[in-house]
């Protein structure tokens, strides 16, 4: 009989990739940032793509940092008329490599 035996933290961390707002909460409830000022959401072929416009590229900084280490594949397109203002996507890693 073969048992596996998963983490608390590994359970906690594929809950909590649901989406970004997941990752930057606590775990429990999602967190939507003030520089998250306009929000998108694209899905197709089992695969979904978050798409957020900002104004304060350099407050989102931190968090689009956290981001990264919670699995989020994250790109930005920063606007090179207004260097603040950027373009952000985000979708999980493991189907970044897939697409």
């Amino acid at each position: 009989m073969e048992h596996r035996i998963t983490a608390f933290t590994d359970q906690h961390r594929a809950r909590a990739l649901r989406t970004p707002y997941h990752s930057l909460g606590d775990g429990r409830e999602m967190l939507v940032p003030d520089w998250a000022q306009h929000r998108s959401v694209y899905r197709s072929s089992g695969r979904t793509l978050y798409l957020v416009e900002t104004d304060s590229l350099a407050e989102a900084r931190d968090d689009l940092e956290r981001l990264g280490r919670a699995g989020w594949d994250v790109r930005v397109a920063e606007d090179p008329a207004a260097p603040s203002r950027a373009r952000i996507a985000f979708t999980r890693k493991e189907f970044a490599r897939a697409a």
